[in-house]
């Protein structure tokens, strides 16, 4: 069991209760919800939690950024923030407070999981590396030696109890001085002796050189000395440290010291190299010599410039001819075409020449790309939010009332097939909707109980055929419903026929084969292992093949990448298969591509079965839920919806229907109308609420408020944000059905009947 404590500080009660009820599932231990930031502080302070979930816009007099800057300052705490759409100065507040991270309404599980364990994983790191560095420094302290530590730049950064004794500075005057001012050291002879000796790996069982200190008061003292670069937990070269003590008669044990030294300071995990006013290298460590492939004696001598790129020469050559006259610190990047690796080069003045430390950033660079090419996916998912719901506003109202035009006007009369056509162009639109909001966000799947055989039919009926290519359809006669987004299935078998036609421009066949998959069936034993499925379950298996010119070996494992596109037109955008493996995935399903070059290709995709075939969570289909056969008198209907034109919409087909219907533009009056109702003895059979009212209470707030009145409330949630967590979980939130934008009346109606008779 899981005994990290999380506190969720969110006033939204739905969206709290999920987020405690996912994280609980997961293992975290997780008490009340914190609605306020003054409750935050409160229960940070009884609580003592590892990790805090914070919302960036709390109700109150205090945000959750404000919360977040004391819960950091007084406790110590690692943020996590919760964010919808914020303006850029609340992200540049939210940042100062130093978060572990960014939560994006709506997010999913996975995403919440991830962003916990990342979270954790920083915080006890932070933690444990603050307990080796008072480790560390408590044994530099103790020890008989005297030791002092620089920054790169030779400034001294930390002097032991010992040290202080014997130079006569104390640390606080020595901090930020030259090492060369405080540990001042002479050959004996009076000849000034170099304060830092690097010395070769096959110097490393010398014991250490015997010079003369110079005290602060003038004194000459004695003292043997080791110095070598320090490092920090990642290997990189941060300074330098010395660890000397005074002389005894016989010399004491130098070899034993320089081994304390060695287990105080390991050697540098960089290549460090040092060359002289004339280029030529005077110093080079150990891993320097290995990546640039020669002896260590090979590279003593040789020219800096040799080991590096000629365009890095040509590039850098005026800024370290600066930086070598002036004295001064530079830095570039450069690519080392021999390993393929990108490294950083920090330059140091280094007695008459410079010191070149070389970290290896390859991985730092490639990170750095894969967190922008996610930023621009965020990005996009972000303006395909927005997109989405605006655009399934409007094609909410085109479907419906092209679809009410189509129930008023007899069959053949002129125009009739014109409304058909423009209505088939706005369903075609709005799966274009769905598509883009499902490659840039992932929306979870909004599942029903569906006929696959009626919707491949439907693909059928609607898809332009190529007269060059044949087409064969082969559906299994006993194949059940099954549990899906019937949108996005959609998309899956439209992206995957697309495919198919294109990678055939010369025309040839083109085979949908579906059938079912029960386990321990033939079928199902020779499913390829790389779909990843449980071995106990029934799967619908869908089968897209064709005889194009097939796929390169070298490149069949990359289909599935977003933007990767075997075709060069212009309107190849590479994101079709990208788009069903994350629906497919979405639906705990399975998808692979196979083809052989010259033949054609071949792609699976399993759909989990039904556990009961023919129910729909666990209630029989297929029942009459006309209001007759319910013997439901006028049931009475409570609309939510601030779009006038979809509110006029929903208001006609109900009372077309034969429905008593009440509007509200807003959460607020929609609670206070069915609480008066429900005090009269007289409450609504049935709520439809949109979820996202701007500038107001959207529906998964009131139902929440009317769930405190009415337990048994019936209601439906609506909304063209169909990747929103409540679309995916309706039941979670108090929720009957759900109703995504754009609909056609039929749906509508056909769900109302459904939640009414249940």
């Amino acid at each position: 069991m899981n005994s990290v404590r999380i506190l969720v500080v969110e006033d939204e009660g739905a969206v709290g209760r999920d987020i405690r009820k996912t994280l609980t599932r997961y293992g975290y231990s997780v008490g009340d919800i914190a609605r306020t930031g003054s409750e935050a502080l409160e229960m940070v302070r009884r609580v003592d939690p590892d990790l805090v979930i914070m919302d960036i816009r709390l109700s109150g007099a205090m945000d959750g950024i404000e919360a977040a800057e004391r819960i950091r300052s007084s406790y110590g705490k690692p943020i996590i923030y919760l964010t919808a759409l914020a303006d850029e100065d609340t992200i540049a507040r939210a940042s100062r407070t130093e978060p572990e991270g960014y939560l994006l309404k709506p997010y999913n599980e996975r995403e919440l999981q991830s962003a916990v364990e990342i979270a954790i994983a920083r915080s006890r790191s932070r933690e444990a590396l603050v307990d080796r560095e008072e480790q560390f420094m408590s044994t530099l302290r103790s020890m008989a030696d005297g030791v002092i530590a620089t920054d790169i730049v030779g400034n001294v950064t930390f002097m032991n109890p010992v040290a202080e004794s014997i130079t006569g500075w104390s640390y606080a005057d020595a901090r930020n001085r030259g090492l060369q001012e405080i540990f001042v050291i002479n050959d004996g002879s009076g000849r000034k002796a170099p304060t830092f000796m690097p010395r070769s790996r096959s110097a490393e069982q010398q014991p250490g050189r015997r010079v003369m200190l110079m005290t602060r008061d003038g004194r000459q003292v004695p003292v043997e000395d080791n110095s070598a670069p320090l490092k920090d937990s990642h290997g990189s070269l941060v300074g330098l440290v010395v660890v000397f003590r005074i002389c005894d008669d016989e010399g004491g044990n130098a070899t034993s010291r320089a081994e304390s030294l060695r287990g105080v300071v390991e050697g540098i995990a960089d290549p460090i190299i040092a060359f002289d006013r004339h280029w030529k290298i005077s110093f080079a460590n150990q891993r320097a010599v290995e990546q640039f492939g020669s002896s260590h004696e090979g590279l003593i001598g040789e020219g800096f410039w040799e080991l590096l790129p000629q365009r890095v020469h040509e590039e850098k050559f005026h800024d370290l001819s600066r930086a070598l006259e002036k004295k001064e610190q530079c830095s570039f990047e450069f690519h080392h075409d021999g390993s393929r690796r990108w490294f950083e080069a920090s330059v140091y003045p280094f007695g008459e020449g410079l010191l070149v430390l070389m970290r290896d950033v390859t991985a730092r660079l490639e990170q750095q790309e894969t967190a922008s090419r996610m930023e621009k996916l965020e990005c996009l998912g972000l303006l395909a939010r927005g997109f989405a719901h605006d655009f399934n506003n409007i094609l909410t109202v085109m479907l419906g009332n092209l679809s009410l035009a189509e129930m008023k006007l007899p069959e053949g009369i002129a125009g009739r097939r014109e409304l058909e056509q423009a209505r088939a162009a706005t369903l075609r639109a709005q799966n274009r909707v769905y598509q883009l909001l499902t490659f840039a966000k992932g929306g979870a799947p909004i599942r029903q109980r569906i006929d696959l055989k009626g919707l491949v039919g439907e693909v059928q009926d609607d898809m332009e055929r190529n007269p060059r290519i044949g087409y064969e359809f082969e559906i299994a006669d006993d194949l059940g419903e099954i549990d899906a987004d019937p949108g996005q299935l959609r998309r899956v078998i439209e992206n995957l026929l697309r495919n198919s036609e294109e990678a055939m421009p010369e025309g040839g066949r083109l085979k949908l084969r579906i059938e079912n998959a029960p386990a321990g069936s033939l079928l199902r034993e020779n499913l390829p292992s790389s779909m990843e499925l449980e071995d106990a379950a029934d799967y619908v298996i869908l089968e897209v093949k064709d005889t194009g010119h097939g796929i390169d070996d070298d490149i069949l494992d990359k289909v599935f990448e977003p933007y990767f596109s075997t075709r060069s037109e212009a309107n190849a955008t590479g994101i079709g298969l990208t788009v069903c493996d994350s629906i497919v995935r979405a639906h705990n399903g399975g998808i692979v591509c196979q083809s052989i070059k010259g033949e054609g290709t071949r792609v699976l995709v399993a759909f989990p079965a039904p556990v009961q075939p023919g129910t729909e969570n666990g209630k029989a289909s297929g029942k009459d839920f006309s209001i007759g056969s319910q013997a439901l008198a006028r049931p009475r209907i409570i609309v939510l919806e601030d779009e006038p034109l979809i509110r006029q919409l929903l208001v006609a087909n109900l009372e077309h229907e034969g429905f008593d219907v009440f509007e509200t533009d807003d959460g607020v009056d929609t609670v206070k109308l069915y609480m008066e109702s429900y005090q009269k003895g007289n409450p609504f059979d049935l709520v439809i609420a949109d979820l996202s009212i701007p500038n107001g209470v959207g529906g998964a707030k009131a139902i929440e408020d009317i769930m405190q009145i009415d337990p048994a409330v019936k209601a439906i949630v609506s909304s063209g944000y169909a990747d929103d967590p409540v679309m995916a979980n309706p039941e979670s939130f108090g929720f009957s059905g759900v109703l995504p934008k754009p609909y056609q009346p039929k749906q509508l109606i056909n769900l109302v009947r459904s939640v009414l008779a249940a």
